[in-house]
């Protein structure tokens, strides 16, 4: 049978409780170890894997911090079943929509060609226009939180919508 440097921890030691007699022979034991190839690599393999899914925590929580932020769509101007009262105003080939949430909202108007909107209650903020695959521009709102992106990337959109008020999100709108 051959001995491994560590098969004295799992048999009881002089003390009772450790198998070295002090921490300078444990120290030197480790050093021992850690200068076996094998062991070497299974350590920094570990160490490796624990950083990329502490990193990889780290962007799930962001993302779900976001998706808890997310507004309701409680207007689509395109939907047959709009409530009564709700203005459209667009008159035309634009789409209006209205989202809410607990703390912050948005009216947004989507347009061929731009996109633009208020954050309810009206305040100045920060909006930024994004696709899946990044973020399309990001712009500050006037005092009474108007903006507009003259520009309407194909595909699905959404929009981060920051005040005092709080950060929120749309859900992505499908165009």
């Amino acid at each position: 049978m051959s001995w491994h440097s560590d098969d004295r921890a799992h048999t009881p030691g002089p003390r009772g409780d450790s198998p070295w007699p002090d921490d300078e022979a444990l120290g030197a034991e480790l050093v021992a170890a850690l200068a076996e190839a094998e062991t070497y690599d299974r350590v920094v393999a570990s160490a490796e894997t624990a950083f990329h899914a502490h990193r990889g925590m780290i962007e799930a929580r962001s993302g779900l911090e976001l998706d808890l932020l997310l507004l309701e769509l409680v207007y689509d101007s395109q939907a047959l079943d709009a409530p009564v009262g709700v203005r459209d105003r667009s008159g035309g080939s634009s789409r209006t929509l209205v989202f809410e949430g607990r703390d912050l909202g948005v009216e947004v108007e989507v347009e061929p060609t731009s996109i633009e909107g208020q954050l309810l209650p009206a305040t100045r903020g920060r909006v930024t226009l994004r696709t899946p695959e990044r973020n399309v521009a990001t712009i500050d709102t006037d005092d009474v939180g108007y903006f507009r992106f003259d520009v309407r990337p194909d595909g699905p959109l959404q929009l981060e919508c920051v005040s005092a008020g709080g950060t929120c999100v749309t859900q992505w709108l499908p165009f």
